[in-house]
């Protein structure tokens, strides 16, 4: 309907033809609207930019909602030009100048509301020039809602109210009057690990990404949004063309070089928080101290002790759990405290590979055909009996969130190898309706139901509580497993989108924030064969109707009670199977990896 409401008003207002033309072509849009400053809120701003080819005449043109605000002189704005509409146009001035910055005279009055609000610009006609609503929370970016960004249009000419169509500008404070700079990819944090005894401490990792040494002399580093001038790193810093340079606590040591030399973490020095999960942040900044643009800033959650958080692929990817810490030097959590003296002299080094495991998801029918039931499929891919919960608090157990929130319960045991089927129904119809084997834990089950439009879904495992004399005393951490944004659009596989199939792992080891790494089920879930008997001259052989593309074992059990050995995987010609077991003698099942 929106598409089709402009030709609507040129086809009732025929003799406003000026401002039915600026309805119709959208001449005019939202470039900037900094809606809640870090500093003074007095100094909003909303910027206009002309993206069309063609001047357009903003005389008379009067803002009807969000703010209150009339262009009563005569005013034009020509091809690609901005004006920026001030809350007070003198703190305005103060702070960001006038050069190369057209003022709309006068102040607006009312403010542009830090919970979100809609926006609207129509001509003293009546008729819509724009508008779209704002949100500080969802999908858009969080930045702008007070710590230090403003609210950037990346394309004028596209929805402004889809929040893919915002960022949070990367220059402090904004770049009011002309085109943002966008995001700055010279230099990121690439590594940071945050939960740490000796020989290990806190510390962060940058890279370099481009081919020209970078002078870091005084930018800052921290781990606050909302506080970005932490720690400032030292004059004459240079990190090389394509290198790396790490930065660690020195914590109580008093060496100034370290972002927590106190070992107080109080600011301006600081530490990571590896219960609650924190912030990195990275700030270009000038000779005077003057903040400039925001480099990088990332968000981890609650980790393991010595276990580090990164980017993969290195230095490009999204920051995710990594297998080990890789700051330069080869140290495990196994070395004395003693080494941690030479843990301080990694210059860093190319991430790990992720942490895949000890449980992954193995299949997600997210999007079952109608009268089917949505199901997660979990997989312990260790050779080890995996306990689902802390064995020294065993109430605190494994949990599912966001897609699904569901606690599991008490005392799971899952085998080497085993899966665990979590169900939105009663566990023991689930098991009788897909005809899944006794031999499959499935619990169940959960309340709300998984997004077909894709989302994210979440496997955390508790860390031990927090104890006295910590000041969260009993706070149990829970610990980021896995994670999958899943999605029903390439290049995920679309097939899981309704038709039948499930989103399946291709390998238990595949990362699976990628793709790749998922494919469509040949069935939802995988069901255990029946099984035929059949007699031969050597003995017997096992027959059965096969799935197409499914892998099946065998497995033997010589006394019945004791242990099930693995006997090889069966080979599937496509529609039966069959496998000689001679005259071995035993007890044998086919079983659905």
């Amino acid at each position: 309907m929106r598409q089709l409401l402009p030709f609507l008003l040129l086809a009732v207002l025929v003799p406003a033809l000026r401002c039915t033309t600026l309805a119709a072509t959208r001449s005019v849009s939202v470039g900037e609207l900094n809606y809640r400053d870090a500093e003074d809120t007095d100094v909003e701003f909303l910027e206009l930019v002309n993206p069309g080819t063609t001047s357009v005449a903003l005389t008379g043109a009067q803002f009807t909602s969000g703010i209150v605000y009339t262009f009563a002189t005569a005013t034009t704005l020509a091809p690609g030009e901005r004006i920026v509409l001030a809350r007070d146009p003198t703190k305005f001035t103060q702070r960001d100048g006038s050069a190369g910055i057209r003022l709309a005279p006068g102040a607006y009055t009312g403010r542009l509301s830090d919970a979100g609000e809609t926006v609207t610009l129509s001509t003293g006609a009546g008729v819509e020039l724009l508008s779209f609503t704002y949100s500080p929370s969802g999908r858009w970016p969080s930045r702008p809602n007070g710590l230090g960004s403003t609210l950037e249009c990346v394309d004028p000419n596209g929805d402004l109210d889809d929040p893919d169509n915002w960022r949070a500008s990367s220059e402090w404070q904004g770049s009011p009057g002309r085109p943002g700079a966008g995001p700055q990819r010279v230099v990121v944090i690439n590594e940071i690990l945050a939960h740490t005894d000796p020989p290990f401490e806190d510390a962060i990792e940058l890279y370099n990404l481009t081919d020209k040494p970078v002078d870091l002399s005084g930018w800052y580093l921290s781990n606050k949004r909302s506080n970005p001038r932490k720690y400032r790193i030292p004059n004459g810093t240079v990190i090389p063309a394509k290198g790396y340079r790490v930065f660690y606590e020195w914590a109580g040591t008093g060496n100034p070089t370290g972002f927590n030399p106190t070992g107080t973490g109080d600011a301006p020095d600081f530490t990571f928080s590896s219960a609650n999960g924190d912030e990195g942040v990275l700030m270009s900044a000038d000779s005077s101290g003057n903040l400039k643009f925001w480099m990088d800033t990332v968000s981890f959650e609650a980790s393991a002790n010595g276990i580090p958080f990164g980017r993969h692929p290195n230095g490009t990817g999204r920051f995710t759990t990594l297998q080990q810490q890789t700051f330069g030097t080869e140290l495990s959590m196994g070395f004395p405290v003693e080494y941690l003296g030479l843990f301080r002299t990694g210059n860093g080094a190319p991430n790990a590979g992720p942490l895949i495991g000890p449980m992954v998801f193995q299949r997600i029918q997210y999007h079952p055909p109608l009268g089917g039931d949505e199901f997660v499929e979990l997989r312990n891919i260790t050779s080890l009996t995996l306990p689902l919960f802390d064995p020294l608090y065993p109430t605190n157990t494994w949990r599912l969130r966001d897609g699904i929130n569901f606690d599991l319960p008490i005392g799971l045991l899952l085998e080497p190898n085993a899966r665990l089927i979590v169900a939105p129904i009663d566990p023991t119809v689930f098991r009788t309706r897909y005809s899944i084997p006794s031999t499959t834990l499935i619990v169940g089950p959960y309340t709300n139901a998984l997004n077909n439009a894709g989302e994210r879904l979440a496997l955390y495992r508790p860390d031990p509580p927090q104890l006295p004399p910590h000041p969260d005393a009993g706070f149990v951490p829970y610990i980021l497993v896995e994670e999958v944004d899943y999605s029903p659009t390439a290049p995920w596989p679309m097939e899981p989108d309704g038709t039948g199939p499930a989103l399946r792992r291709r390998l238990p080891v595949g990362f699976a924030e990628d793709p790749a790494s998922w494919e469509a089920d040949v069935s939802a879930p995988a069901t255990a064969p029946t099984i035929q008997m059949v007699p031969t001259p050597t003995g017997a052989r096992i027959r059965f109707a096969t799935a197409p593309g499914q892998l099946y074992r065998l497995e033997r059990q010589p006394i019945l009670g004791s242990a099930w050995t693995d006997a090889g995987l069966i080979p599937n010609t496509g529609s039966t199977a069959e496998v000689d077991i001679g005259t071995v003698p035993g007890f044998f099942r086919v079983r659905v990896p």
